[in-house]
């Protein structure tokens, strides 16, 4: 009997408590925690729902080979299960796009397959909805491509849900480059709803886009103050303090965005965290407080990285530290 009680108590752990336990440390880009602890209890790794979280750890920090691999077993054990079929389907395009040009045609055929799968099993899996109709749009047509099944499957799309409609065909007018119509697109709908985040943070990029940073900060003030979701309102939040670099304007929000930002993810794996911080020392120089700005760059001084804006940005500010006025 008490064996039966401590095993119960371990299946609402599993479906119960893990689930929310791991979207919390994925929401704040603990991707290497994420994966220890599910390492460490295997059994755990094959529930799909978790297995959910530990392919995702795996992508954000650049395991796609290996996540690959992972995901062609669970498929096979889960395979009416929406979100690894979608998730196999998406890393196999990605793949296929940087990789091997003579397994990219199958990997890009299969991954094609599969979002349809996981869009038929769940058609209210609206990730991979748009992910289908983002590679109807720009795939060419001997890949699977077709503009005409992008705008059927949005349609479907806008049926189930008008707001993930909307959302697709802005997104399908920006991959056009037809940014004065999907900005007015967007406008049509935050008449009615101007509070909405999605909305705001598509126009947001797009001002962005346009160099229009003011408006943009602007936008992706209210995006920030609007989301639910937390990826949403610290991605907006990051771009409020890297807009505030460019313009030299709003300084002081963008050293407060960029300081939450940078809280938010202390002692993560998020891959702007240096550039956040970065970011946040030119702010600190540009509002006169150099002892802090001096702090901060101590901290990432050190730092090494692929990227070399990132480098090459980093030694522009140093030499600016070291700069008498």
């Amino acid at each position: 009997m008490k064996m039966a009680f401590l095993g119960l108590l371990f299946s609402f752990s599993v479906f119960g408590l893990e689930p929310e336990q791991l979207n919390g440390w994925f929401d704040q880009a603990q991707y290497r925690k994420i994966l220890t602890e599910l390492d460490q209890q295997p059994l755990l790794k094959q529930q799909p729902d978790l297995a959910v979280f530990y392919v995702q750890a795996m992508f954000n920090l650049r395991q796609r080979e290996e996540a690959n691999t992972l995901l062609n077993q669970l498929i096979v054990d889960h395979p009416q299960h929406s979100e690894l079929l979608y998730l196999a389907g998406i890393n196999k395009i990605i793949l296929a796009s940087g990789g091997n040009i003579f397994n990219a045609r199958q990997r890009t055929s299969d991954g094609l397959q599969l979002i349809v799968q996981a869009v038929t099993i769940d058609p209210h899996n609206y990730p991979a909805q748009q992910a289908l109709i983002s590679f109807y749009q720009t795939a060419p047509a001997a890949a699977g491509g077709s503009k005409e099944l992008a705008a059927e499957q949005a349609a479907i799309l806008a049926a189930l849900d008008p707001l993930q409609g909307t959302l697709a065909q802005v997104q399908m007018l920006i991959l056009d480059e037809r940014f004065s119509e999907a900005v007015a697109l967007i406008d049509k709908h935050l008449a009615t709803t101007p509070n909405q985040p999605d909305l705001l943070a598509s126009k947001a990029s797009i001002l962005a886009r346009q160099d229009a940073y003011l408006v943009a900060q602007q936008m992706y003030s209210k995006t920030a103050e609007f989301s639910v979701k937390p990826s949403q309102r610290y991605s907006a939040l990051y771009q409020v303090g890297r807009l505030a670099v460019l313009t030299k304007n709003n300084v002081l929000e963008g050293i407060t965005a960029l300081s939450e930002y940078i809280g938010y993810y202390k002692d993560s794996d998020q891959s702007r965290l240096n550039w956040a911080k970065l970011r946040l020392v030119q702010l600190f120089m540009l509002s006169g407080s150099e002892a802090r700005a001096e702090l901060l760059f101590a901290d990432i001084a050190n730092t090494t990285s692929a990227d070399e804006d990132f480098m090459n940005l980093k030694d522009q500010v140093k030499l600016q530290l070291a700069t008498p006025l």
